[in-house]
């Protein structure tokens, strides 16, 4: 159960204090009605290895919403190191995220970034409203990983752990 919102200096706290968390830096992608749909995603984690589950979640107020409330099918890019243009281009609104993106030949059913550290194959679970977030839960059907350095957000600003 939700309660109400804290106090303005929880908020401000709590945003600083998880900003010197260094996370990983993830594009979650789909497809629906035949266009292309993403959007850097800055809560993403593991929830289960058995059965296999991811979790994302996406503001209400993105321009994807729609379709990632409607498609089944979403990769999860986890970005290498040298991504940071493109996470920053996934996480602007009215562009073309697209444009540099090189999608991987293998599934032409889905954008998955060809030369990500790692991407997720999944179907999504669940979708489950917390607060001002849509929470997809996926099942993960596939997995790929390369031998890329990860690209890692820590402080407002892109790191290499290379």
């Amino acid at each position: 159960m939700f309660r109400s919102a804290p106090a303005p200096e929880v908020t401000g706290s709590l945003r600083a204090a998880l900003g010197r968390m260094a996370t990983s830096v993830t594009v979650a992608t789909t497809r629906h009605d035949s266009v292309d749909y993403g959007f850097t995603a800055n809560s993403f984690t593991s929830v289960s290895a058995d059965p296999a589950l991811v979790a994302v979640f996406l503001a209400d107020t993105a321009d994807s919403y729609d379709a990632f409330q409607a498609s089944e099918a979403v990769a999860i890019n986890i970005l290498a190191d040298g991504h940071g243009d493109l996470a920053r281009r996934f996480a602007t609104k009215g562009v073309d995220k697209f444009s540099t993106f090189s999608a991987h030949p293998d599934y032409p059913h889905l954008p998955v970034l060809a030369d990500a550290m790692a991407s997720l194959i999944t179907r999504v679970d669940s979708r489950v409203t917390m607060g001002d977030h849509l929470m997809l839960l996926l099942a993960v059907e596939e997995v790929c990983v390369s031998e890329r350095a990860p690209l890692v957000y820590q402080d407002r600003t892109f790191r290499s752990l290379a």
